[in-house]
Order: structure tokens, then sequence, then C-alpha cells
């Protein structure tokens, strides 16, 4: 196995050439490659040389820092053809030990053309090959379109660049500006944040990616997922608190703090859009009209419509009260959009109040919207109201134990639909008989932060509590596994998808996996199993005839698909 410990490859790419020093028939001078070398985005220290102005690097390393993705190859010695055999697909077994290699830049060394035979999935290849100190190294371009991967080259960073190849469905996208991360993970914060990561399905055909870094940045994609437009917004007060595409209008909420509780002075101002961003017309709320600190505080917030009314349902932190102190709950805002005025009140305690609300969601049902916040303790834990901003109906889909105003619940929603039968939140929980206490920082008692995936349906027929059932998707409490906080998609008024994905105890990703349910939660069909895709803070959309979201993971923007047939 010594003999492969070196196997090196090549790597074609465009740099300043400069005249081979031949020392032989079929012998060129090798000098080591200065050029830094990026997987999937990470840079890692690979050894490398350059010959005759193209870079070379170590197979081994490529197989190291390959596995665990689509472009996961195995090496090993094939003694009946005495070969170096290459194996697609399958993960990397370490040869032990694997001795690093150094090579001073500044020495010369020497490159022979040679004769060693390749095997790549048992068909033995023709490839061309140089010999430098006893080990082989390989062109890289000839395997790239086979193994495969993809790699480029940054002239202005002197970086390569290799990418494993994306799965069946999955689609490697340009981006307009840096790339923000937003994969999914196994940690689970006490609260949610503003969603960052938007998907839009366009009325044309195309998909645009609205995104909220240090400006909005909307990139729009065709059918194909080719970059084909893209501007930016500037925030208009220093505050994202989030986005929404309606039927006719684009919305974006921002905001400020309000730490001297200034009645005067805004505190949220949502703006108004056309469909291809052109600021129409706003609406403002003060601090005085909302008691409020800090806007979109600990929360998510979300938005809905339904005719000319607009509900955005937030967060925020309330002004100071008599114990001296600044409590969290909710903020649900109630727009006219004919005239964009606020139609309902913002005071201290509304009637749909929340205290705390760590996520919020909102739908409408005809003319009545219904809002969702995941609260702490028992009895208002994940808490539904049903109304018209005056009067509600409250009901508990998930009851909570532990102190009240405690911060850390173990539970995570992750989506909520409605069906014409059933309103559907989906979510993860631990097993809260396995905890002894309940702080703002930990449960006190579990080993792990392990949670099953589970559905709250409640039937549009009995909005009461005790009407609520439970439905478990699928258990990772006690296993070796830990299940993200799942997503949920609405397909057709009697047809939803849900979708999480596993992660190891070192946070490693895994598969992602998908159930189909019926409009009362009902599982229809086996959960099915997605290798190398990743979920993302971007909540999944239907385009066309299939289930679609982005991920942006280190320096690439990939958009994953599902098709529904």
């Amino acid at each position: 196995m010594k003999r492969i410990l070196g196997i090196f490859l090549v790597l074609l790419m465009v740099t300043p050439k400069f005249d081979a020093i031949t020392f032989a028939s079929n012998t060129v001078e090798a000098k080591v490659a200065r050029s830094s070398t990026y997987f999937d985005g990470v840079e890692k220290i690979t050894n490398g040389f350059n010959i005759a102005g193209n870079n070379y690097y170590n197979l081994r390393d490529l197989a190291r820092n390959f596995l665990g993705t689509p472009s996961q190859f195995n090496i090993t010695w094939n003694p009946q053809f005495q070969a170096i055999e290459i194996e697609t697909g399958k993960a990397y077994s370490p040869q032990e030990p694997e001795d690093s290699i150094y090579f001073n830049r500044n020495n010369s060394y020497t490159a022979k053309l040679s004769t060693s035979k390749v095997m790549l999935n048992g068909v033995i290849q023709s490839i061309k090959s140089y010999n430098i100190e006893g080990n082989n190294y390989f062109q890289l371009r000839d395997l790239a379109d086979i193994i495969p991967f993809d790699l480029s080259f940054d002239s202005q960073q002197n970086r390569l660049n290799m990418f494993s190849r994306t799965p069946n469905n999955a689609y490697r996208a340009e981006v307009s500006g840096e790339v923000e991360w937003n994969a999914e993970s196994s940690y689970f914060p006490r609260w949610k944040s503003t969603v960052s990561s938007h998907l839009v399905n366009n009325s044309d055909g195309t998909v645009s990616v609205v995104e909220a870094g240090k400006r909005i940045t909307i990139d729009t994609y065709n059918t194909k997922y080719k970059l084909i437009a893209t501007q930016t917004i500037d925030y208009e007060l220093p505050l994202f608190g989030g986005f929404y595409s309606g039927k006719q209008y684009n919305y974006i909420a921002f905001g400020q703090e309000n730490r001297e509780e200034n009645n005067s002075k805004e505190v949220i101002r949502i703006v108004r859009y056309d469909k291809n961003f052109k600021r129409i017309d706003s609406v403002s709320i003060t601090g005085g009209q909302s008691f409020t600190v800090v806007p979109f505080d600990a929360g998510a917030g979300r938005m809905a419509e339904s005719g000319d009314t607009l509900v955005f349902h937030t967060s925020r932190t309330r002004y100071t009260t008599e114990d001296k102190l600044n409590h969290q709950s909710q903020l649900t805002i109630i727009v006219n959009t004919t005239n964009m005025r606020v139609t309902n009140d913002l005071g201290r305690f509304q009637k749909n109040h929340v205290s705390h609300s760590f996520d919020q969601y909102v739908l409408f049902d005809g003319e009545s919207h219904v809002l969702v916040d995941h609260g702490d303790a028992y009895p208002r834990s994940v808490v539904l109201h049903k109304g018209n901003g005056t009067n509600y109906y409250e009901v508990d889909l998930l009851e909570i134990p532990g102190r009240i105003g405690a911060n850390m619940t173990g539970v995570s929603i992750g989506g909520v639909e409605m069906s014409s039968s059933s309103y559907i939140a989906a979510m993860n929980t631990v097993d809260h008989s396995l905890v002894r206490d309940y702080t703002s920082y930990e449960m006190v008692g579990l080993e792990s932060d392990q949670r099953n995936i589970i559905l709250s349906v409640l039937p549009k027929t009995s909005m009461e509590s005790f009407s609520v059932h439970t439905i478990t998707l699928a258990r990772y409490v006690g296993t070796d596994l830990i299940a993200s906080i799942p997503k949920l998609v609405r397909i057709t008024d009697d047809q939803m998808m849900v979708l999480w994905q596993e992660f190891d105890t070192d946070n490693r990703p895994g598969d992602v996996k998908y159930v189909f349910i019926d409009g009362r939660g009902k599982v229809k069909g086996d959960v099915q199993t997605l290798q190398y895709f990743m979920l993302s803070e971007c909540n999944p959309v239907v385009v066309g005839e299939s289930v679609v979201w982005y991920t942006n993971g280190y320096g690439s923007r990939v958009f994953y698909t599902i098709p529904l047939k």
C-alpha cells in the first residue's frame, strides 16, 4: 500500500506559464504549487506541484476532503492488475499510518513521465501521469468528469476551487454577492430570529431568492436555476423584520430600537413594493403606539394577507413595567393596504397576548387570521389564536411543562399550515418526562438535546384544546441521531410534505427525510430518504411539479428539488 501513499493528481488551469526545464527525455522540473485550495468553499491544506504551468495535487488529500459528499471515492491497490484502483461513491478508508509529506517551496523537483496503471471502478484508464521521488501524479481534469466534481481557478485570489457534484435533482447556482450560510443544524436556539432567507415562485416561471444581509438582495433564476437578474435594496431602518411576497405586492418590514422609550419615535416601518421591488408606499408604527423598545426581538415574524388586509405577526420587547423589567411578547399588526394604515390596537397587552413569544406564524382562513405563537410553559405554550383583531378563539396546540417564563422549552416549531379540515403545526420536541428542571439556559436532566418529529393537529370543527391530537412522525430520543427542526409544505388542500434532516451527535449532517401527510395529518406512504441534500432556513415552496428550496453552504448556493410526480 505504500506505493499509493503519495499518489498525486494534476489540475489543469490557466496560470502564467514559464519555460519548463528539461533534464532528460520525458523529464521536467516541478515546483511546489502556491495556490490555495478550497473544497466546497472551505480552505484545506494540500500538497501540490506546478509542472510546466499546471498544478498537481495529492489524490488522498482529495479523497479525504470529498469524504461524505456525492463525490467521495476510495483508493485501493489491485494486485491482479497491478494498478491503483479508484472506486467512486465509496467512503474513503485511510491507510494507517499516513505520514504527511513535506516539500520545500524553494527547491526544484524532477517529474518523470510515468507508466503506472489506474483503474476506475474496475476499468483500466488511459491517463497521462508523472512520477516525483517515487510517487505518481495524475491529471485531475481527466477524472473530474467521471468521479465527478467541479473545479475552477480564481486567478485574482490565486485559489483553486473544487466542489463535490450535486446529487440528482439538485443544482449549484451562481450568486450575485457573498454567500451567507443558512444551512440547518442540530443546534436548537431558545428562541427564533428573523427569517433572512426566502424563495419566491414568480408568475413567469422564474424564482427569486430574497435575502437580508447588509442589504436586501434579490437574485432571480430561470427554470434551469441560472442567474438571470439581480438587484439590491437598502435598509430604511437598521433592523430587518421580515419579508412577504403577496398576490400583487411585496412587503418588507424594517425597525429600530427605542431604548429611550420615546413615544414619537418610529420603531417599525412596513414598506410596500410592486413585484419588481419598486417602492410604492409604507406605514409606520411608533414607540407610543406599540410600547416597543426592541422590535422583532427573540422571534421570527411572518406576514399573510387576504384581500386588502395584511397581518404582520411578530415580536417585541415592551416598555419598562412596574417591576422595572422589559418583557418580551408578540406584536400583531393589522394593516388596511388600500390606505396603508394600521387598524388594530397595538397596546401593551393585545387580545391575543402571548408572553413569551419565541416564534410566530400567521395564516388567513377566510376573513379570520390564524396566529400561532411558541410560548414557554403551559398555559400558553404553543398557542393558536383565531379571530379578527378584536375577538379571538384561543387553543393550546401543545402543552410545554416547566417553569413559566423559562426560555428553554425543548420545543421548536418548523411550520404551520391549514387544510379544509384542520390546522397543522410541525415541530420537534424533547421527551419532557426526562427533564428534572427548567431554566432559561438549560433543561436539567437531559444528556443530549434529541427531539422527536411531531405534528399537532386541530380540527376546525372544534376550537378546543381537548380536540388537538398529536402525531409522532419519527422518534429520535435515545438514538444516535438528532433531527432538525422540520419543514411543512402545503402542496394541495389534502396533501402536505414534512421534511427534516438528520445529524450525528457531532453536528455532521446526514440524510434529509420527508413524508407526505393528508389534510388531517395522517401519514401517506413511507418516510423517504435523500442522501446529500441539505435543508436550510429557507422554507420550501412548490414550483411547478416540484418542492424546491435552496441552501447556502460554504462558498456556493444549491437548489434542491423533490419531484412530486
